[in-house]
């Protein structure tokens, strides 16, 4: 027989709970919670939380947008699908972190990159003037908004912007349709 008994072994049944057995009454009903004020710092978390919850739904819906491509080509039909696919690419340039909205210190960083001398003031305004919905961001309509009206020659830095998004779009478009080997050639790899 060894060290295993033969016989069952009655192991008593209990149920887990992660809640305090004083907060059920004996029927297994739970007792109205107590209500406690919160604290100044459960409220300033609170605040902070609904900042983040806030955030990550205007990312969200911006992807949407950003991944919606019948609904890019009906409102933009002037552009053809390998247009707004370039366009795609140059925003995501942009976009650092990913979240489908271009913010003002993205904005700022690939305007210093590019060698753009222009104020801080001159961009505020070019920022404020691309962002339509006054949400502090850029999100992929607006940005196509703006490369549909930069053919106006206003010489603003919004204008500067769309110029180069578009330049890059139609040496994306060739390159594409470029035969592979010479690609190779031209050391595009």
């Amino acid at each position: 027989m060894g060290l295993n008994p033969s016989f069952p072994i009655p192991v008593p049944k209990t149920n887990i709970s992660f809640e305090a057995a004083d907060m059920f009454t004996s029927n297994g009903k739970e007792k109205k919670r107590p209500v406690f004020d919160k604290t100044g710092f459960e409220s300033a978390t609170e605040k902070n939380f609904h900042r983040f919850v806030e955030q990550r739904r205007k990312a969200k819906l911006a992807k949407q947008k950003f991944e919606d491509l019948d609904g890019l080509m009906k409102k933009f039909k002037a552009y053809t699908l390998g247009q707004i696919e370039d366009f795609k690419m140059q925003f995501m340039t942009f976009d650092v972190n990913q979240d489908g909205l271009i913010d003002f210190p993205e904005l700022v960083n690939a305007l210093d990159e590019l060698g753009d001398t222009s104020s801080i003031d001159e961009r505020l305004a070019a920022f404020s003037q691309i962002d339509t919905d006054n949400s502090d961001s850029i999100d992929f309509e607006e940005f196509m908004q703006l490369l549909t009206t930069v053919a106006s020659k206003d010489g603003s830095l919004s204008q500067a912007i769309g110029n180069m998004c578009k330049r890059g779009s139609h040496f994306a478009s060739i390159y594409r349709t470029m035969p592979v080997h010479r690609q190779l050639e031209l050391k595009l790899f």
